[in-house]
């Protein structure tokens, strides 16, 4: 029998430590700066992708640990693949 997740364990779960990691930061920058180049809001992400814009926020700004369900939504809601929003941007290579 699986032990059920309290709301304490999920909380330390979903939260990265202070010191985001390096797929973090990669992801953060390139959902902001994919969503920039299409001229889409937040909300319209939101509303495309079916994430709260407050997740959205903190993805954007590397708070957050999004599960690979999250992160595939997003891509299809930006026109590009998961691999494109978890890899170094173009001017980092």
């Amino acid at each position: 029998m699986q032990k059920k997740t309290t709301g304490k364990e999920m909380a330390q779960y979903l939260n990265l430590s202070e010191a985001a990691s390096e797929l973090a930061i990669n992801l953060a920058m390139n959902v902001k700066q994919r969503r920039s180049e299409l001229a889409m809001t937040q909300a319209e992400l939101s509303n495309r992708s079916g994430i709260a814009t407050s997740h959205l926020s903190f993805i954007e700004r590397a708070k957050a640990n999004p599960t690979l369900e999250i992160v595939q939504q997003i891509a299809d809601a930006l026109g590009c693949s998961a691999i494109d929003l978890l890899s170094k941007s173009p001017l980092e290579r």
